[in-house]
């Protein structure tokens, strides 16, 4: 849901959809990341941008508004009609790409300013996500964008970790690094770093075991670099995408959704301790959870042995799958997909 979709006129609002929305996330207690983005073609400075970003691509959705008013007016009514209920919000969707914002760097600025002052007189226990750049190129977005002033308007600092069709989720590391040097730069290391979306784009789908060794290795290796959040695009995503984690019914769930069910069962609760990696492509990441100390363990070309420590005190292994087998001896297997050493 966007400004688009809510306000089809100055005076027309649209609240069925995102009041479902809403309402299911009370009911199953999810909150809700709600962007603020994309500009009605009525009140676009460019009604004419063209834009990628929506179904049927109206548009003027790029555009800046014409009108700063209409964006505070925006920002108010639904900051006021959901408060309590939405308390954290992105500012706009990609501003790196052409297709998603066409106004400058200031322009964003002034937008996340303005957001900013009315989100928090609204609701002060409200958080406030920057403009989420995406991939490498985006960078010089965020650089511009934290040397104007714009981190001193937000909570977090947002981006969206996409690599390479073809690169592996060890890709991601290097990205994460570049956009905390940034943080750090414009002294903003402080403030949380979430990755508001990522996950593999493409015309063709990986292999169902890569898939799922891919969504749990991303998971891991966004939260040993500092990432506090990840959100996945997306769980009932089936056009474009090379990892699926439902069927096509949107509820069964695929090699890579049970993947990330498991990821999720060994992350909760648990606190990473150590996640390195050694020449061999094998990762080891400690986890800690109620005094009881495990590992997960990949390697990112398979197929490789490795000896178990004596330390670890394991007796037994669990796959992505929910499997679980026992230890025999002072070795295991270890493949593409992580697995948890017990």
């Amino acid at each position: 849901m966007n400004w688009a979709d809510l306000q089809l006129a100055k005076d027309k609002w649209y609240f069925d959809l995102l009041d479902k929305y809403v309402q299911w996330s009370m009911d199953h207690k999810t909150p809700i990341l709600m962007p603020l983005t994309y500009t009605p073609q009525w009140a676009s400075s460019k009604p004419d941008a063209p834009t990628d970003v929506e179904a049927g691509n109206p548009p003027g959705l790029s555009g800046p508004p014409s009108d700063m008013e209409d964006w505070k007016n925006f920002v108010r009514t639904v900051a006021t009609r959901y408060k309590g209920r939405i308390r954290e919000w992105e500012i706009w969707n990609e501003p790196n790409r052409p297709q998603s914002w066409s106004g400058s760097v200031d322009n964003m600025v002034d937008l996340t300013r303005e957001a900013s002052r009315i989100l928090k007189e609204i609701d002060p226990g409200c958080r406030i996500v920057s403009p989420a750049p995406t991939g490498a190129y985006g960078l010089p977005f965020l650089d511009k964008f934290l040397s104007k002033g714009g981190g001193q308007y937000v909570d977090v600092i947002g981006y969206h970790f996409y690599v390479g069709k073809d690169d592996p989720p060890e890709a991601m590391e290097p990205l994460i690094e570049k956009v905390r040097n940034l943080m750090q730069k414009y002294g903003v290391a402080g403030k949380p770093l979430w990755n508001t979306e990522a996950g593999w784009l493409g015309p063709n789908q990986l292999p169902p075991d890569m898939q799922a060794a891919y969504i749990s290795r991303a998971y891991f290796l966004n939260w040993s670099a500092g990432v506090r959040r990840f959100y996945w695009y997306a769980w009932e995503n089936h056009r474009g995408t090379q990892i699926e984690l439902t069927g096509a019914d949107n509820a069964a769930l695929t090699p890579a959704g049970k993947a990330f069910a498991t990821t999720q069962l060994w992350m909760t609760g648990s606190v990473l301790t150590r996640c390195a990696s050694s020449s061999d492509g094998t990762w080891t990441c400690e986890l800690l959870n109620k005094g009881d100390t495990s590992h997960v363990v990949w390697n990112t070309r398979g197929g490789t042995t490795l000896a178990i420590p004596e330390s670890w005190r394991a007796t037994s292994v669990m796959a992505l799958n929910g499997g679980r087998t026992g230890i025999i001896g002072r070795s295991i297997t270890v493949g593409v997909q992580p697995e948890l050493v017990q």
